[in-house]
């Protein structure tokens, strides 16, 4: 058992880009959609907000999801990276912010940097946004738990996660160098 400390410690950490995608998998292990699904969306626009003081970067993406005949559908993921490194002394990653300034900071890491994560898509606001919010992973506001009205429940494992739009905006992100 572990000491109340470190009870205390883990009752406030969030998870990892890394973490929440492999409980993605892990809740959802027979799906022939999301993670396997990615690809055709595009990640047309990148937000970047740093905040210095608060060691974070907060990004928000537009991705265009096809939908067959119907053109796209566009959905905001959001990622917020904790501790971010600023002062970088290696592993330099360089952007122009959405203030039009640019800013260093060192290299984001897919199993080192907690996130908080959000979109707007249903797939995400039913199956993850109430089980990310227990992981303190939510970036916002939680919704109520999705009750299924005589179906099966849409997250059974009850466990977080990511959507496909927040994979592709990680994805994208891993492409451009800022995170490994």
């Amino acid at each position: 058992m572990p000491d109340a400390l470190s009870f205390h410690a883990w009752l406030l950490r969030e998870s990892t880009a890394y973490q929440l995608y492999d409980s993605a998998v892990r809740a959802f292990p027979n799906t022939t959609k999301r993670q396997h699904s990615i690809d055709p969306i595009r990640i047309v626009r990148m937000e970047w907000t740093p905040f210095l003081g608060l060691k974070t970067l907060f990004l928000k993406g537009l991705a265009q999801n096809p939908e067959g005949t119907r053109g796209f559908s566009n959905h905001e993921p959001m990622i917020l990276f904790k501790n971010v490194n600023y002062n970088p002394r290696r592993n330099i990653v360089e952007i122009i912010a959405s203030d039009s300034q640019p800013y260093r900071f060192e290299r984001l890491q897919y199993n080192g940097n907690d996130v908080l994560i959000r979109c707007d898509c249903a797939d995400f606001r039913w199956r993850f946004n109430y089980y990310d919010h227990l992981d303190k992973s939510l970036y916002g506001r939680k919704r109520a738990k999705y009750e299924s009205q005589g179906g099966p429940p849409a997250n059974p494992r009850e466990m977080p996660g990511m959507c496909k739009h927040i994979m592709k905006f990680f994805k994208a992100l891993d492409h451009a160098g800022v995170i490994g």
